[in-house]
């Protein structure tokens, strides 16, 4: 058990307040001061478009006010953590999800009008893969359908697997386990999560057990990596109460990052308050 002593406690919670937008003051205050899931609530609704999806930076790094599967994704991570889950927001995200999700079964990347804002450069990519995740959040959550289903599940199959899965490669295992059923996509699950060590030393610097990547494997490792892990986030948290970060030229995930942490060290209950 990790013990955060009243000193190293404010100091936290004074770096998120300065720091954290007011999305993050209000999980602060839900998770730790006994503050209401309506605020936090009214806070995230703030980011969701009258299409039913999200956008409006609640991914920092894409500005952009249009809807997009990351910032789907982003809020369905916080109404997971929030346990607040077949409602009119997640009806009118789900909806979205599926007027997007094209004929191949993904969602097409990047939103019409990202040029027009700031975003950083990974962006430009394909972010196929995120339909994965958004589909295990909603098996998790009992909602969808059976054609969204169908055609992820087509997707998945028409898919180049990497022999090594990294960092960024969580959706697919979000897909295996949520929705993994025939005896192949079973032995890959075994597979990623036989990678775990590798995955988990690699990017210890990320905290991805420990945050909003890959804390889906919470219980999928034994005990021993579950304290590494929060011992290692535990030992990054700075003078100034956030957590030292990889992308030291995006201050903006410090607060972020120190919140989702402490979030899930305090569900996992390996943090004394």
């Amino acid at each position: 058990m990790l013990t955060i002593n009243k000193n190293q406690f404010k100091k936290i919670k004074d770096f998120i307040f300065k720091n954290g937008r007011l999305l993050e003051r209000q999980i602060f205050s839900f998770f730790f001061e006994n503050g209401r899931k309506d605020d936090v609530i009214k806070a995230l609704v703030a980011y969701q478009n009258q299409d039913g999806g999200f956008g409006n930076g609640i991914e920092p790094d894409i500005l952009c006010p249009d809807s997009s599967a990351i910032g789907a994704e982003t809020a369905m991570y916080i109404l997971d953590l929030l346990e607040y889950v077949d409602n009119e927001i997640t009806d009118r995200l789900y909806n979205w999800v599926i007027k997007e999700q094209n004929k191949e079964g993904y969602i097409e990347h990047p939103p019409k009008n990202m040029y027009n804002y700031p975003f950083q450069e990974w962006w430009n990519r394909p972010d196929d893969l995120r339909i994965f995740a958004l589909s295990g959040f909603l098996r998790k959550w009992g909602l969808g359908d059976v054609v969204f289903f169908k055609k992820v599940k087509l997707f998945y199959t028409n898919s180049s697997l990497p022999k090594e899965f990294e960092m960024y490669d969580y959706p697919y295992f979000m897909y295996l386990k949520y929705l993994g059923e025939n005896k192949k996509e079973k032995e890959m699950l075994q597979h990623i999560i036989s990678q775990f060590p590798r995955i988990f030393e690699k990017n210890k610097e990320h905290y991805p057990l420990i945050g909003r990547h890959w804390y889906h494997a919470l219980d999928n490792v034994d005990k021993k990596t579950l304290e590494k892990e929060a011992e290692y986030f535990f030992n990054g948290l700075k003078e100034d109460g956030g957590l030292k970060i990889v992308y030291e030229e995006l201050p903006w995930w410090r607060p972020i990052w120190t919140l989702d942490g402490l979030i899930i060290l305090k569900k996992i209950g390996l943090v004394n308050l």
